[in-house]
């Protein structure tokens, strides 16, 4: 059902923001240009292919978290997750709408998996989500950085249907992560995931090849995207770690052990 409500009293408006008729008039203009569809195409190698991808800014707006604010920026990408919601810590550009860092050689950037069974519903063999809140963390106390959220690459790409069931396999047989996944992969291949849509999202913003990235994540195998691209990586990755419990100590342990993930008890990024 459409819910109607009348138009807001601009008197009130411009008293309570404290701000000009004009000011204000200027700045809802502003926030009506985020709305509109923002489109590059971008081209970007990955695995030896290079290919050209549609790249849409669909929004932006502040968050207020318990680490301070934020910007979320909504993209669109004509790949097979299609989604990424990137959170920024920084400055914007008012005519660009896009970020504006203070520091031009450097660029701490997070690249963050989807999970919803343990970012949204607070699944506590899942460390994601802990690992997000400390990536936010570290870029409230930098005070700039990226975040790059791609909420379709549930279960390391192979989709939630997948990870729902090596969930289920975990409670039943105490299997870890590596060992349910292998279980039911088809071929053994159990992770999916590509990074171009993170190469798209620094080329839209503008990120210059000369930038290093700060890759915080313990997960050495997101890097090699960066170089195929002309990015340099820093050689110590930015650590995202995260204490074990009893219930992620065994996994944290396999994802060391068989995928090569560093830092303490092999935490993934």
């Amino acid at each position: 059902m459409a819910i109607s409500v009348q138009a807001p009293n601009m008197e009130k408006i411009i008293n309570k923001s404290g701000k000009s008729p004009q000011e204000v008039a200027d700045f809802i203009a502003l926030v009506k240009r985020s709305m509109e569809p923002c489109q590059k195409r971008i081209d970007v190698v990955e695995a030896g292919d290079k290919r050209f991808y549609s790249v849409e800014r669909r929004g932006l707006g502040v968050l207020n978290t318990e680490f301070g604010p934020f910007w979320q920026f909504n993209f669109a990408i004509d790949d097979q997750w299609e989604k990424y919601s990137v959170l920024v810590r920084g400055d914007i550009d008012l005519d660009t709408l896009n970020p504006v860092f203070k520091r031009k050689e450097r660029l701490v950037l997070r690249t963050d998996s989807g999970c919803e069974t343990g970012q949204v519903f607070g699944d506590q063999t899942c460390e994601c989500c802990e690992q997000l809140k400390l990536a936010m963390r570290t870029l409230a106390e930098l005070g700039e950085g990226i975040i790059v959220n791609i909420p379709r690459q549930d279960g390391r790409g192979m989709g939630l249907t997948f990870k729902l069931a090596t969930l289920w396999l975990q409670d039943v047989l105490k299997v870890h992560t590596v060992e349910s996944a292998s279980l039911l992969a088809p071929g053994g291949v159990i992770d999916v995931r590509t990074y171009s849509g993170v190469i798209c999202i620094l080329k839209f913003f503008g990120v210059p090849s000369s930038c290093a990235i700060d890759l915080a994540t313990n997960n050495p195998h997101k890097a090699v995207v960066f170089g195929e691209n002309g990015y340099t990586v820093s050689d110590q990755l930015v650590p995202v770690l995260v204490a074990p419990t009893p219930h992620t100590a065994r996994h944290l342990a396999a994802k060391g052990k068989h995928l090569d993930h560093k830092g303490l008890n092999g935490q993934e990024g």
